[in-house]
């Protein structure tokens, strides 16, 4: 049985959209709200925020609750210090790291971003495939032509 060009790139593009249907949705969306935390109740901060403002001493532990709020509301994430304004442990850290050598072609993987990218490397997969199917299905296409 012999198909033509559109079936077979029907028949791809199918089942790249049934994989998609597959994948499970992202943590805390299932019901429609996020964790979020608050001193009254109008503004919302992250918890990396509540941390990090502890840490500074803009506000003392338990002096934010923990609430859930809509997708749509938002969240102020953390902020990025100054390296000036933090604390002489991370300066001597900072100089015992200039001391030790460090090849410049080796890499250390960051784990920062682990978390916050969880189906980063499901979505390029998926991209790459879907970018090899129309590359297939252009040379089944082009065959027809001549």
């Amino acid at each position: 049985m012999v198909r033509s060009g559109n079936d077979i790139i029907f028949w791809f593009l199918f089942i790249g959209f049934l994989l998609l249907l597959i994948v499970p949705p992202a943590p805390g969306s299932e019901n429609g709200t996020k964790t979020a935390y608050t001193r009254d109740g109008i503004h919302f901060i992250s918890k990396e925020r509540v941390e990090e403002n502890i840490r500074y001493e803009y506000a003392r532990p338990g002096e934010y609750r923990e609430v859930s709020v809509p997708l749509d509301t938002v969240v102020v994430g953390a902020s990025t210090i100054p390296e000036n304004l933090s604390s002489q442990k991370k300066e001597v850290k900072s100089t015992e790291e200039e001391k030790t050598p460090v090849m410049s072609n080796q890499t250390q993987p960051s784990s920062e971003h682990a978390g916050k990218y969880p189906y980063a490397s499901a979505s390029i997969g998926v991209l790459l495939i879907v970018g090899l199917v129309f590359f297939a299905a252009s040379l089944f296409s082009g065959r027809h032509r001549r």
